[in-house]
């Protein structure tokens, strides 16, 4: 018997292109002779243990997990024969014209049990959790992953039978001021906006009314998000009471419990707005809005008398909204500890030998434990228990404890699962994914003692080579080295992600360094060149590379665009793949016509789109002219002009210098200010030049070779140490392309400082991977533990340190210009077109001695000056 489970996801996300449901399925023999192939004889039923209305875990991810195992019926079985509920399969016209092979490996891994017991909690449950799907209530139709404009409230009536002060938690963000009783309520401050944080509020005897806006973003989320734009259509709350509450939303008497008021229609010079200020031009608003939503009702709203709520009982713009069946994730948040419990050995649940045991608790109350797995990891979580009939157990996963004892939970996503048990011993395995290091498990509805047999991750992600390697005499910098490349490794899967946790997004641009740092330390080009040449396939929908592919959101970031570019020809300088290239090449020659496209009558790169190129306050607006986007545009010209030389294509390499030279010179004569010598960020959408100067723009300006002769001089000046008024780097990402700067000039003394104190500040405060960001002003370190952009020092002490340099006009030959710094030995393997060089080298008596074993078939062009070289070919 065959088996299989289908799961479509319906709406799209960061991940998936919406598309129509089926599966496809073909079994051949070893000389490819079909043997079975999906059709009309295949039988298909709904999976009844999976639940189907559950919340979406976040805009860039899919939906939460929940598994009912109560409704099991054995169909993975290999003698299952019930073929009651199940029907025929429906033949359906294949949508799908371009399925192809599988380019890279299966993802897997090891196994890994918890090292730590953290500790063992007795929590009250909220009396009420909520996680409601706003998209119908204004875009039905709509399964894209677009940002959305969008005006309305939600709202409801809460019975309680006596005055009680009751808290409301709002995670994910919805934390700005509302309203109830018609009494403004403050929003959640600030400085708490990457925490769960409870609102006290005093309910009065009888009914009283509750409005929250939407979108609902505080201040802080509100300076990077418009208002009235949201990325995920969702509301979530949890209220705990000590006293019982009854819900309604149309009258008195309960029903549907909530309702969502609007879409209102807003205001078409904030729309406007709001349009200049988001980053990214492709957005949906609200459709079909009612002709009784006035913008008057809208003001009305949160002040509303009983008899004006009764007057609009009926109308079409209050629409009664149900929320998921669980929310996992929800109810987590809405756990209020009451005591902790006392420690019990925790060999067994540590070793996966023996039982481990849960007793209930008190009555009223769930009991949870927190466990450590040691590292940052992803993959998927397995447990075997025995349990009681109607037990659930939430699951919930997050990344981080600070060294001062801030829990930095996944806030802004559902990073959990609920689990529902049948009576005795069962087994599970989640189908999802999850990166974390710390997993809560609450166990909830004990009529007995649970036993946990086991539990454990079983990681997935794309298989390790680990060709390269790096040591030398700083143990910090070795450790450096190895984070890096773990921090690569659970960012690697079906494509290089930005995370393991937040997103699981193939961002363009963070994909270009981690396919050097995937290099230099694995040796493997196939992830490299499967991302490529996905990246390259959003030219099918977008002028230019989009920022993060395959989405539901179709968005660029033309930064990103143009480290493609860079990226292809780096791709061949390391590995020498011509015939990968030529898959490659059609893509490129694509992307850069339709950069050239783009230019103004100054002969500059314009597009309105988002302009990020590093987590910091540069000037650069949505629309506009932006500085680093046209250095960096210069720079992938160059890149691709140096390719095309490469592979014998003349006549692109002279026109794509041609078009970089043109476009360097009008950069220095409209956007140089002279009263600052420097490269100002940006010239706005209405002629209007910026007043801000910064690091990432002069640094874009000096490896572009735009800025040449004194402003080259300055622009050093700058990378190396900015003014007091410039703005500076805000993350370990831009920190790739300082180190570049570095590189480029042979000073290792440097480098090595700059990655002793930035990653070295990381491992001081127990970082196990690399981060997104530096620090946040909320006293949280970073959003993401682990960010794959982030490992730059792996590449580094590799590619600079050790000094293996391919030459990209001819991969076999390679340049050696080690720059040690400070060390007093070092040693490595550098993978390379063609195989794997090895550099030995040790300071003694204040002459550096090298020994570099080199494959046979490459070339190798000593640079290095003052020092004993010694060069062996391997056979």
């Amino acid at each position: 018997m065959i088996a299989v489970l289908v799961n479509h996801w319906k709406d799209g996300n960061f991940q998936y292109i919406p598309a129509e449901p089926g599966l496809c399925a073909r079994i051949t023999d070893e000389k490819k002779n079909t043997v079975c192939e999906t059709g009309d004889d295949w039988m298909c039923s709904r999976a009844q243990a999976e639940r189907e209305d559950v919340p979406r875990i976040c805009v860039q991810e899919a939906f939460e997990e929940q598994y009912d195992a109560r409704k099991e019926d054995d169909w993975r079985q290999a003698d299952y024969r019930e073929t009651r509920g199940w029907t025929k399969a429906l033949i359906v016209p294949d949508s799908h014209k371009r399925m192809s092979p599988r380019p890279i490996p299966f993802l897997g891994g090891e196994s890994i049990r918890p090292v730590r017991l953290v500790g063992v909690e007795e929590v009250k449950p909220a009396q009420s959790v909520w996680n409601f799907n706003l998209k119908p209530c204004f875009a039905p139709e709509d399964h894209t992953s677009r940002f959305c404009f969008v005006k309305g409230f939600l709202t409801t009536l809460a019975h309680s039978a006596r005055s009680q002060t009751v808290t409301l938690i709002r995670p994910h963000h919805h934390s700005a001021k509302f309203w109830l009783n018609g009494e403004v309520m403050p929003p959640v401050p600030d400085d708490a906006d990457h925490d769960i944080v409870g609102q006290e509020v005093a309910f009065r005897r009888g009914w009283n009314r509750l409005v929250f806006p939407y979108p609902g973003y505080n201040d802080k989320m509100a300076s990077s998000l418009p208002a009235g734009g949201a990325h995920l259509p969702a509301f979530v709350l949890s209220v705990r009471a000590n006293h019982p509450l009854r819900w309604a939303c149309r009258g008195k008497e309960g029903d549907e419990g909530w309702a969502f008021a609007g879409p209102f229609p807003m205001d078409e010079d904030r729309v406007a707005a709001m349009r200049r200020q988001v980053d990214f031009p492709r957005v949906l608003q609200a459709a079909a809005i009612s002709p009784d939503a006035t913008a008057g009702i809208a003001g009305r709203i949160p002040f509303a008398s009983e008899a004006e709520w009764r007057g609009w009982a009926e109308s079409p713009w209050l629409q009664p909204i149900r929320p998921a069946e669980a929310d996992s994730f929800g109810s987590s948040a809405g756990d209020k500890v009451t005591r902790s419990l006392p420690a019990v050995d925790p060999a067994p649940l540590l070793s996966g030998n023996g039982a481990w045991r849960l007793d209930p608790p008190a009555k009223g109350h769930d009991i949870r434990m927190l466990v450590d797995f040691g590292k940052m990891l992803v993959g998927n979580v397995e447990f075997s228990i025995d349990a009681p009939e109607d037990a659930v157990l939430d699951f919930h996963f997050f990344e981080f404890i600070q060294v001062d004892g801030r829990i930095n939970l996944a806030n802004g996503m559902n990073c959990s699962f609920r689990y529902t048990c049948r009576e005795g011993i069962q087994s599970f395995r989640s189908l999802q994914r999850r990166g974390f290091q710390y997993m809560y498990v609450t166990a909830r509805n004990l009529g007995r003692p649970l036993f946990i047999y086991d539990l454990k991750v079983c990681v997935s992600t794309y298989p390790q080579r680990r060709l390269g390697n790096f040591a030398c005499s700083d143990e910090q910098l070795n450790r450096i080295w190895q984070v890096g490349a773990d921090t690569l490794r659970w960012c690697a899967e079906d494509t290089y992600t930005d995370c393991p946790t937040y997103e699981q997004t193939h961002w363009v641009g963070d994909s270009r360094n981690e396919g050097l740092v995937d290099w230099i330390a694995n040796g493997d080009s196939r992830l490299w060149h499967h991302c490529l040449l996905q990246a390259g396939q959003s030219l099918e929908r977008s002028p230019i590379i989009e920022s993060h592919v395959p989405s539901a959101w179709d968005n660029i970031l033309p930064a990103f665009s143009f480290l493609w570019l860079r990226s292809v020809k780096e791709y061949y300088q390391w590995t020498g793949d011509k015939k990968g290239i030529g898959t490659l090449y059609p893509w490129l020659r694509r992307n850069i016509k339709g950069i050239l496209k783009l230019r103004t009558e100054e002969g500059l790169f314009r597009l309105h789109a988002w302009s990020l190129f590093d987590w910091a306050a540069m000037d650069i607006p949505s629309d506009g002219i932006i500085t680093h986007q046209n250095c960096l545009a210069v720079l992938g010209l160059n890149d691709a002009a140096s390719l095309a030389a490469a592979l014998g294509k003349k006549e692109d390499a002279r026109n794509w210098k041609k078009a970089a030279g043109s476009l360097a010179r009008s950069i220095n004569r409209h956007l140089w200010d002279e009263a600052h010598e420097a490269y100002l960020d940006c010239i706005h959408k209405d002629g209007s030049r910026s007043d801000v100067f910064s690091q990432q723009t002069q640094t874009t300006a000096l490896i572009s070779g735009v800025a040449g002769g004194a402003r080259a001089i300055r622009c050093r000046q700058v990378v190396e140490n900015p003014p007091r008024a410039f703005v500076k780097a805000g993350s370990p990402f831009f920190m790739f392309f300082v180190l570049e700067v570095l590189a480029q000039e042979n000073r290792g003394r440097e480098i090595l400082d700059i990655i002793r104190r930035d990653w070295g500040f990381m491992l001081a405060e127990g970082a196990s991977s690399f981060w997104e960001l530096w620090t946040l002003s909320t006293g949280r370190l970073t959003r993401s533990h682990c960010h794959g952009w982030a490992s730059a020092p792996t590449f580094y002490l590799s590619h600079a340190i050790l000094g293996v340099k391919p030459d990209v006009k001819n991969p076999s030959l390679i340049e050696f210009a080690p720059c040690p710094g400070n060390l007093k030995w070092l040693r490595g393997s550098v993978p390379v077109a063609g195989g794997v060089v090895n550099v030995h080298g040790q300071l003694k008596s204040g002459c550096w001695h090298y020994r570099v074993h080199v494959p046979g078939g490459l070339r190798i062009r000593n640079r290095a000056e003052g020092v004993d070289v010694v060069i062996i070919r391997k056979k």
